[in-house]
């Protein structure tokens, strides 16, 4: 029912609107709720809800740390990996799984879990949008105010439709260079891990590898030469 973003820039633009009101709208509204006479579960529930946008500066943290951790633990076995990552692992990413396949399960019936397929692309995606919903983050807190950077609405709907002859296509900043200098780093991690052996942890890393090359080099050559995003579906 919504139409989705035909550029990368744009789809960024729109991230970073939700992401930094949501962080405005926990710093507003969450003290209150957690000083008021509402149930425990109420508020446990409203604090995962306003401050959910927080995991992507820790996703930034995760990002600086996975590689000095793949040198201390060299020597892991492993019987180390199936105790301690392993759990880490499935607890980082079984809620957003199960969050995804249901929904897809809901909205489309059996086909729905075929869909699961697609959830590594899903996953690597929000990797990659890391950088900046946590500029919005930092933004919220720091409480830097913007303007309302709207969203283009391009009437994309069909084959013929064209995108790239429209006047909005978001705006330009540094975040894309950010996102490509940790594709490159990670693209390392995954030769340095290949080259050590450590073959358990390059799923991992190439999640995180393709989901930062992938929002740097649509928002980069999309600024450049208008590529699209998505390819429009017949209505």
């Amino acid at each position: 029912p919504s139409e989705i973003q035909s550029s990368m820039r744009a789809f960024k633009n729109q991230q970073h609107r939700w992401s930094k009101g949501a962080i405005q709208a926990c710093l507003k509204l969450l003290p209150r709720v957690l000083a008021s006479d509402a149930p425990w579960w109420i508020k446990a529930e409203a604090t995962f809800h306003l401050s959910g946008n927080l995991a992507y500066p820790l996703m930034l943290l995760l990002c600086v740390l996975v590689f000095p951790a793949m040198i201390i633990r060299y020597d892991m076995g492993w019987i180390e990996m199936l105790v301690v990552d392993l759990p880490l692992f499935l607890a980082a990413t079984a809620s957003v799984c199960s969050f995804y396949v249901l929904s897809e399960r809901e909205l489309f019936g059996r086909s729905g879990w075929r869909r699961a397929r697609y959830l590594p692309a899903a996953l690597a995606l929000g990797i990659g949008m890391s950088v900046n919903n946590a500029k919005a983050v930092f933004e919220a807190l720091l409480g830097q105010q913007s303007e309302f950077t709207r969203t283009p609405k391009l009437g994309v709907e069909r084959r013929a439709d064209q995108w790239r002859r429209k006047r909005y296509h978001g705006a330009r900043n540094y975040v894309p260079f950010v996102e490509l200098g940790l594709g490159l780093y990670f693209t390392y991690v995954a030769g340095y891990a290949a080259v050590s052996g450590l073959v358990g942890t390059l799923p991992f890393i190439v999640l995180f590898q393709g989901g930062f090359l992938y929002a740097s080099t649509l928002s980069l050559f999309q600024g450049f030469l208008h590529l699209p995003l998505l390819r429009a579906r017949e209505a």
